[in-house]
């Protein structure tokens, strides 16, 4: 079954975007203070990868490094490049670059999802509806597969990265720990346009049960000020022209899949200040899009973030009925 991870709005035309800030190579998260039930189960993550054979200096191996970082300091399985799926997204990015006149944006009826994910097959450059029907078409044979997009907008494909991180439901599929393989295609067009697949063919990888990963990372410098607005709105009530000014960069827990996150209180408070900000908490439960799992919370202040200042955060919940207690502390950047 192909994930159904959102278009982000700036790969895709819309509005919103800029450069992100936040780095992609935070500390490595520490383990809950209080352990996940009487036994853990060991995971079988992916540590080592083959090397990479995008050209040196590429966009691709900028974002395929990137990436991989970023998971690796997540306690996160490493994804192993597959050229089946490279080529799958470049025949994907053919189609977007030929099909112009659309709105990537916008909402395919049968779907339920962007544009951005789905091709026509009466349009030029068709290789499949969906991202697992286009892996097929390579025949990548895979069990899963999912895709998200991103534009570089000239600045490369590591900021492509950092914009999709700055999206709620773009973090949360790319924390995603069943997948295995991954794929790029950067375009030389002036926005760069970036499609990326990751997926599995028989057998996922996973984490231990008692996995419990947070971001941005303790400790993090260079946080951006605001969330990335991206395609379906995580916040109806908030237009995307309002996300510098009524939301703030997104803070979330994840705990091993399968398993149940609850949260009893998550906060974000100014360095120096003893009130928590207002800030909306998102979770499976209340998410109107239906796109979060259940191990899963995001916390997203109600105002940007200052420049330059020192965030904290705590997280006081249960997984699978245990206690799980977290604080951490990070600090924004200039700007988004």
């Amino acid at each position: 079954m192909a994930a159904g991870i959102s278009c982000f709005l700036v790969a895709c035309g819309g509005s919103g975007g800029g450069d992100n800030s936040a780095s992609t190579s935070p500390s490595t998260p520490s383990t809950p203070s209080t352990p996940i039930g009487p036994t853990v189960t060991p995971g079988n993550l992916q540590t080592t990868v083959p090397a990479a054979t995008y050209a040196a200096g590429s966009q691709e191996l900028a974002f395929y490094t990137a990436y991989n970082a970023f998971r690796q300091a997540e306690g996160l399985g490493l994804l192993a490049q597959n050229t089946k799926l490279d080529t799958a997204d470049q025949n994907h990015l053919k189609y977007l670059l030929t099909n112009t006149d659309l709105d990537f944006t916008s909402i395919d009826p049968a779907t339920g999802r962007p544009l951005f994910h789905i091709e026509d097959p009466k349009r030029p450059n068709f290789t499949g509806v969906t991202e697992l029907d286009r892996a097929n078409f390579t025949q990548y044979g895979g069990t899963y597969v999912g895709e998200s997009g991103s534009y570089g907008s000239g600045q490369g494909s590591v900021s492509a990265l950092n914009l999709l991180l700055a999206g709620v439901y773009h973090r949360a599929g790319l924390m995603f720990q069943g997948p295995k393989d991954f794929g790029i295609a950067v375009g030389t067009d002036a926005q760069q346009t970036t499609v990326m697949t990751f997926g599995y063919v028989s057998t996922r990888q996973t984490n231990a049960s008692d996995y419990f990963g947070f971001y941005p990372a303790a400790n993090q410098t260079g946080v951006a000020l605001f969330a990335g607005t991206e395609a379906p709105n995580p916040f109806p009530d908030v237009s995307y022209s309002d996300y510098s000014t009524k939301t703030s960069y997104p803070i979330n827990v994840v705990s091993a899949e399968g398993t149940t996150l609850a949260v009893k209180t998550f906060t974000v408070t100014e360095s120096g200040q003893s009130a928590p900000m207002s800030a909306r908490l998102l979770t499976q439960a209340n998410d109107t899009n239906k796109e979060l799992q259940g191990n899963t919370a995001f916390l997203v202040a109600n105002t940007s973030f200052k420049p330059n200042t020192v965030y904290n955060v705590s997280f006081v919940g249960t997984v699978n009925g245990a206690n799980v207690t977290k604080a951490w502390s990070f600090t924004t950047g200039n700007s988004n």
